[in-house]
């Protein structure tokens, strides 16, 4: 298989194209406990992390859900978990969808999909600006497996932050980059989606998957204009909610189990990686070289406006990038995760463990509108790949801002795909 890629999708009728990007999953029955519809409320702020984690698990359960037909964004609690078919997360509106060409009106909520496009493979770039000055750092860059095959990411939003949008023009980047009061309703949720490509060497069976069509790269990262099928394989998932009380949001980081090793605490406190017997990492090479770990590929060059990622010396667009986990799960975390994985064994979803969920402690405090992001850490290794050691979500997109605004965001980086009328900009700065 080709392993250079964009991720594309056809335009089709609703029910027609959820089923044609729907999870590939067996129809399975499930004993899990909780409940097709996500929790109305969060724990309270003083509650443990173990709360905060069943939290999390529960609204990640809640999104596989089948989604209704011809409903989007709607659990069908009628069909079991793991049933065939598209999941609730999956029926959700993609950028390509709330941000259309021209600052046009995106339209009702429960409107077929168009053409669905996943075009992005860069991360933890810098998000406010698209030119790296020269005191900044830029720590984003593609992100390739084992098999010398691209990441991608998708992000999508619910039906109650995409009713916000639209009731404000906030799809309309003139009009939303003067806002100077974004404030989302309560329930608004983002989600954000990494994948990699499954090959004949994988063991499909263990990932949630779904079938595309994907853009071809030349050796130095850039679109070749070719195309091909593909069986993506999801390997990341951020879940971000603003849940009543929590103005800062919650912030729920998933991952598949075969990323990298789990880490095993020594008797001197240091951790070391356990990898498991008959386990092919996604991202991880034990005979890496130390300093080559956690490494972003890119030498920069700034063009024009943009910059520009190109390969480091020696390497090309086909040459991973190994990784490993700075930050060990956590033994509360581990706890929640083999409670809901045993709990799932009849669904794929036994195959994905909780990485963290990071929290404001003092959700109302008017001092420390921050809140202190607890834990201070959070990091997907195929999302802040490159800055594990000092990544948290909540800091990152208290920052955020809608493009060409000097105002923040409500910590939402959806803005910054908001298309102007009067410039036809598409603009697409890193998020």
């Amino acid at each position: 298989m080709n392993n250079r890629f964009r991720l594309t999708g056809l335009a089709l009728a609703l029910s027609t194209s959820l089923s044609a990007i729907a999870l590939e999953q067996p129809q399975q029955s499930s004993s899990v406990s909780t409940a097709c519809q996500p929790p109305a409320t969060a724990p309270e702020a003083d509650a443990s992390q173990q709360d905060f984690d069943r939290y999390s698990w529960n609204v990640f359960v809640a999104l596989n859900w089948p989604a209704q037909t011809g409903q989007r964004g709607q659990p069908d609690c009628s069909q079991p978990l793991g049933s065939s078919g598209p999941s609730v997360w999956q029926s959700y509106k993609t950028l390509d969808e709330i941000f259309l060409p021209n600052g046009q009106n995106p339209g009702p909520w429960n409107s077929p999909l168009e053409t669905r496009s996943l075009s992005q493979i860069n991360i933890a770039a810098l998000k406010n600006t698209s030119v790296v000055g020269a005191i900044d750092q830029a720590v984003g860059g593609w992100l390739i497996d084992q098999r010398g095959n691209p990441t991608y990411y998708d992000i999508a939003a619910n039906q109650t932050s995409y009713d916000y949008i639209v009731e404000n023009n906030f799809y309309n980047a003139d009009i939303v980059s003067k806002a100077k009061d974004i404030n989302f309703p309560n329930q608004a949720t983002e989600i954000k989606t990494a994948w990699r490509i499954l090959t004949a060497q994988d063991d499909a069976s263990r990932y949630l998957t779904m079938q595309a069509q994907v853009a071809q790269f030349d050796t130095q990262g850039q679109p070749t204009g070719n195309t091909t099928e593909a069986t993506l394989g999801l390997v990341g998932m951020h879940i971000i909610v603003k849940a009543p009380g929590y103005p800062q949001w919650i912030w729920s980081t998933f991952e598949q189990v075969d990323n990298v090793p789990p880490k095993v605490k020594n008797p001197d406190g240091t951790w070391s990686n356990q990898p498991q017997v008959g386990i092919n990492y996604s991202y991880f090479d034990a005979n890496a070289p130390a300093d080559s770990l956690n490494q972003s590929p890119c030498t920069w060059q700034q063009q024009g406006k943009n910059l520009i990622c190109t390969p480091k010396a020696g390497t090309s667009f086909q040459t991973p990038n190994p990784l490993d986990r700075t930050t060990p799960i956590i033994t509360a975390t581990a706890e929640v995760n083999a409670q809901y994985q045993q709990d799932l064994q009849n669904t794929l979803l036994k195959y994905y463990q909780l990485i963290t969920t990071q929290r404001p402690k003092y959700p109302d405090n008017p001092s420390n509108p921050l809140g202190q992001p607890t834990p201070a850490i959070s990091a997907n290794v195929t999302m802040e790949s490159y800055i594990q050691p000092n990544s948290s979500c909540m800091q990152c997109h208290s920052m955020a801002q809608a493009v060409n605004s000097v105002y923040r965001s409500d910590y939402s980086y959806l803005f910054k795909f908001a298309k102007s009328p009067s410039t036809l900009k598409d603009n697409k700065d890193e998020q």
